[in-house]
């Protein structure tokens, strides 16, 4: 039993029991690495605790004894769990993305008879995102919206896509083809990780001046993500597609679209770059 009081001895034994959680904590945010540093500082504080209240009762020794020891397991086993979870997410991050890199390359041979369209807009979306000084939750889901941007074309008919290279599109087809940004949302919604990307699908063919699909937002009504979308994806065209042009024509063109298709604002980040960041998008060929 206790000499000293029954209070005072339970938050002494509560108080001594928390040592445990930092080596925890430390393990959650830090991995192996910081739970090792943590419980080095934890066990030079315990033990300092240990040499000021050090108990004559052999039990209660080797009781302090044996949380010191508990110390590490609970350090050393937190920590590596932590890592090999953080390895597994990396591992399941990836192949999501090369799944999808998968996806829109197909999408893009079936379209464009490119596989490197939707990886050239990523880029160049990129590039303005970081330019913008976006968070990285917003970068992220930009560069999904990017490489996703074409995925809705999947519903359209491959006689649609025969009229589009061979001798443009009549109006029926032309409504069929401009449905497409509501068909990838519709895709990608349903997707935890890419709920927000499927917003910039979806308006990313909307119009500053609201003269854009499908639903003829404008100003900032349309996304953020899908204004800066639309600029790089347009800027690819530009410099890539069928009579291509240089890349100070291209941005000539798209500055005078600034106010009317582009929002301004964009247009004047995107102007300041300067095509020899740019244009190295042009070079890639697929392989």
């Amino acid at each position: 039993m206790p000499t000293e009081s029954h209070v005072y001895h339970a938050l002494h034994i509560v108080l001594r029991k928390l040592y445990f959680l930092p080596p925890v904590m430390a393990g959650a945010w830090f991995g192996l690495r910081g739970a090792v540093y943590t419980t080095s500082a934890v066990t030079i504080l315990f033990s300092l605790h240990a040499f000021l209240d050090w108990p004559g009762n052999y039990m209660e020794q080797a009781n302090q004894m044996g949380e010191l020891a508990s110390f590490w397991v609970v350090g050393l086993v937190s920590g590596w769990l932590f890592d090999r979870q953080r390895a597994l997410l990396a591992e399941l991050a990836t192949a999501n993305e090369e799944t999808l890199l998968a996806l829109v390359s197909a999408l893009d041979m079936r379209a464009k008879n490119s596989r490197l369209h939707s990886l050239r807009v990523r880029e160049i979306a990129l590039r303005l995102a970081d330019h913008l000084g976006v968070t990285e939750n917003e970068r992220k889901a930009i560069g999904f919206g990017a490489l996703l941007h074409e995925v809705g074309k999947v519903s359209i008919h491959d006689s649609v896509f025969t009229l589009l290279k061979r001798v443009g599109l009549p109006e029926l087809e032309l409504k069929e083809m401009r449905s497409y940004p509501e068909a990838g949302y519709n895709l990608l919604r349903k997707i935890g990780f890419l709920r927000e990307a499927a917003e910039i699908v979806r308006a990313h063919q909307e119009h500053f001046d609201g003269s854009g699909y499908p639903r003829g937002l404008r100003g900032e009504e349309i996304p953020l993500g899908a204004r800066l979308l639309l600029i790089a994806d347009t800027f690819e065209k530009l410099i890539t597609g069928i009579g291509a042009v240089q890349c100070e024509e291209a941005v000539r063109i798209i500055r005078e679209g600034s106010g009317g298709e582009f929002d301004p604002g964009l247009v004047d980040l995107f102007t300041g770059i300067g095509c020899d960041e740019l244009s190295h998008v042009a070079s890639a060929k697929d392989e």
